[in-house]
């Protein structure tokens, strides 16, 4: 019988590009699995006045995993029972987002009233100081930065506040509303926060 010459790859070497494709192949196919989702839209419900564990499942039931909340008065609250939160805000209100999209709430407890707006949300103070009256002192040190020099004084004893700063709320500021801030210290009279200004 005559010799028959093997004018191909050696087994030795299928197995071993079958060896090393299968990773890249892999890595590719879970790459436009991946990506197909965060790009697929969906359609995000009106959460607002819902329950917070009611809108969350409602959220995620409609393909938004990443679901972030805050307190809607700014008073920097944490709760263990979502059952006990309803949402005020929104954002990005119902309609079609892509599924990857951040969906923020902000939230108060069912037996509150929503702020007209959202005062859990904020921008960082500049040069020009900003209307800080009616915030709490907890968001005031969030609006003005983590390097911003502040005193929170009590209205009726004028003794100075430095701990649970969601509860007190901001009636009077130097500087004032759009004078100069870029980092001048600041004072604040507050009062307890269910107390108006």
């Amino acid at each position: 019988m005559a010799d028959v010459k093997s004018t191909g790859p050696s087994t030795a070497t299928i197995i071993l590009i079958a060896v090393l494709a299968t990773p890249v192949v892999l890595v590719v196919i879970f790459w436009l699995i991946g990506s197909g989702s965060a790009d697929a839209k969906s359609s995000l419900p009106d959460l607002h006045l819902k329950g917070l564990q009611w809108a969350t499942a409602q959220a995620k039931d409609a393909g938004f995993g990443d679901i972030e909340t805050h307190d809607a008065l700014g008073r920097d609250r944490r709760w263990r029972d979502d059952k006990e939160w309803m949402v005020c805000f929104q954002e990005p209100g119902p309609g079609s987002h892509n599924q990857g999209t951040v969906v923020k709430l902000g939230v108060v407890k069912t037996e509150e009233h929503c702020p007209t707006t959202d005062q859990g949300r904020y921008d960082r103070a500049g040069k020009t100081m900003p209307n800080l009256v009616n915030r709490t002192a907890y968001m005031t040190t969030q609006i003005l930065g983590p390097n911003a020099s502040i005193r929170f004084l009590k209205r009726a004893d004028g003794d100075e506040v430095t701990r649970g700063l969601g509860d007190w709320r901001v009636c009077g500021q130097t500087p004032k509303t759009g004078e100069r801030f870029d980092g001048l210290p600041v004072t604040t009279i507050v009062v307890p926060y269910e107390t108006a200004c």
